[in-house]
C-alpha cells in the first residue's frame, strides 16, 4: 500500500481515503528521498533477473506461486 501523507501537528494525515489500512495496524511512511534511496538501493535485483532464467520451466512452476 502506498499513501501520500501530510506531517501536521505531530500527526501524519493521508491526502487520500486508505481503503486498505486494518484498524490498530502499523505503518511506515517515507519520504520521496527515501523512496528514491530504496529504489537506488534495490535496482541491481533487476539487473540480476536474467541469471535465474533457468528457473523458468514447467517443472519449478509449483514454486512460483508461494
Amino acid at each position: 500500500m502506498s499513501v501520500a501523507a501530510r506531517y501536521e501537528n505531530g500527526v501524519f494525515r493521508p491526502l487520500e481515503e486508505v481503503k486498505e489500512a486494518r484498524k490498530g495496524g502499523v505503518y511506515r511512511v517515507f519520504s520521496q528521498d527515501e523512496l528514491r534511496g530504496l529504489k537506488d538501493q534495490t535496482s541491481w535485483l533487476k539487473a540480476a533477473e536474467p541469471g535465474f532464467q533457468f528457473w523458468d520451466n514447467d517443472e519449478d512452476a509449483v514454486y512460483d506461486r508461494l
